[in-house]
């Protein structure tokens, strides 16, 4: 039976940005020095699907050692957005993404699950001259599982009979969560991903070759 829906995380599954905002995340704490700034990627790496304000409240309260004020953590979330936003409209994608959803264009719905900022997604999305493809465009504002269930709602689907594509452990229980049929692209089984959830059906990008015996 042919799938009713595909769901896709943003980051690291469309768009090679994840060590783009690893390194946003070092040069925003830069004045705390490179012992915090080397924890701080390394969190970041193992902990894809979490927002933006969900890890810098993280990295303030457990590797800085103090709280920030809601004012703060907006002011770190703007600057961050304005370090990244135009490395990720210029980043390559994913080998074989743009193909894969030309491909399934017209014929199968497709939406973007993704934990940036809903604005600034939308932004990129429509940059990068992707937003043809996607019927919805859902970024932070609300949790993925959330989101998820939104969308299966509104469009009337059949969770077991849609797939979300992710490569974070948020990704994969908000799919798990709405019993959504789960599918990591990741580059090897060195993924933090991986390591939680071995058991993942998974690939390294959209090229047939590797997809598409799953799909």
């Amino acid at each position: 039976m042919e799938p009713e829906a595909y769901f896709f995380d943003f980051d690291g599954v469309i768009v090679d940005s994840v060590e783009i905002k690893a390194k946003a995340f070092a040069l925003l704490f830069e004045s705390h020095g490179s012992r915090i700034q080397e924890k701080i990627v390394s969190h970041h790496l193992n902990n894809g699907g979490m927002t933006r304000a969900q890890k810098i409240k993280y990295y303030f309260e457990n590797f800085v050692g103090q709280k920030i004020s809601e004012i703060d953590l907006a002011n770190y979330c703007e600057k961050f957005s304005q370090i990244v936003e135009n490395e990720v409209v210029a980043a390559p994608e994913i080998e074989g993404a743009r193909d894969f959803l030309q491909k399934v264009f017209g014929t199968i719905k497709c939406f973007i699950v993704s934990a940036t900022p809903d604005d600034e997604l939308v932004r990129i999305v429509e940059k990068r001259d992707l937003d043809k493809y996607f019927i919805e465009v859902l970024g932070s504002k609300h949790s993925k599982t959330q989101n998820l269930i939104y969308l299966i709602k509104k469009y009337h689907l059949t969770s077991f009979n849609c797939k979300f594509f992710g490569d974070a452990i948020n990704d994969y229980n908000a799919a798990k969560n709405c019993f959504v049929p789960f599918i990591g692209i990741i580059p090897d089984t060195d993924s933090p991903l991986y390591k939680k959830a071995p058991e993942m059906m998974w690939s390294k990008n959209f090229l047939y070759g590797n997809i598409g015996k799953i799909i």
